[in-house]
């Protein structure tokens, strides 16, 4: 009698060990923000699979469960905000090189346009020409004259149209640059809002 109630002692004392031995972090459910201790450790829930690690979306070196998605999502906000940087410099540089651009084809435009006038004007007297020619040779030279300035003006219209299509295109890419800042801004918040749902401590 006295052997069965040592022995039932002794597998008492051994199952209490074991049941101190388990670890503490086993009756805490794991979720994002939740403490860990092992930096890269993985493990799998009912709520999908998390990570120990640190948040990129905040500067504390606190090591916290966060969900594999919370953790994408965060690095993707992140590098977002960091290839911003450069992209805003880019197009800040960007800004002088086309307003130089500008200037230059909008002082083209304007010699052209004075070419095209004047074709224009010469034109309809080089046609009046024709009707007071009193030799063949006369009409023959007349009729060239129109035909020169005829081929002058719609050279001249055909560069006018192609500078104005570059002048738009340089006002566009200026336009672009300019708002680019506020629609990075607008694309990073959303980016660190979206990463800061999915990161929601508890979940």
């Amino acid at each position: 009698m006295f052997r069965k109630i040592a022995s039932l002692s002794v597998a008492l004392v051994v199952a209490g060990g074991v049941m101190i031995a388990v670890p503490a972090d086993a009756a805490v459910k794991i979720s994002n923000g939740v403490a860990c201790k092992k930096s890269g450790q993985t493990t799998k829930t009912s709520g999908g699979t998390y990570r120990c690690t640190t948040n990129p979306l905040t500067s504390s070196k606190k090591l916290t469960w966060l969900s594999l998605d919370c953790v994408a999502a965060a690095n993707d906000a992140v590098k977002a905000r960091t290839n911003a940087t450069k992209t805003l410099a880019d197009f800040k540089a960007q800004i002088p090189v086309i307003d130089l651009s500008l200037q230059e084809q909008k002082a083209v435009l304007l010699s052209i346009q004075t070419k095209l006038n004047e074709a224009n004007m010469r034109l309809p007297l080089a046609q009046a020409k024709i009707a007071t020619a009193k030799t063949p040779a006369d009409k023959a030279e007349f009729e060239k004259a129109v035909r020169l300035w005829t081929a002058a003006s719609r050279a001249y219209a055909s560069q006018v149209r192609q500078v104005e299509g570059a002048i738009k295109r340089l006002e566009s890419a200026r336009l672009t640059a300019v708002n680019k800042p506020n629609e990075l801004a607008s694309s990073i918040a959303d980016a660190r809002a979206s990463a800061a749902l999915i990161c929601t401590k508890g979940f």
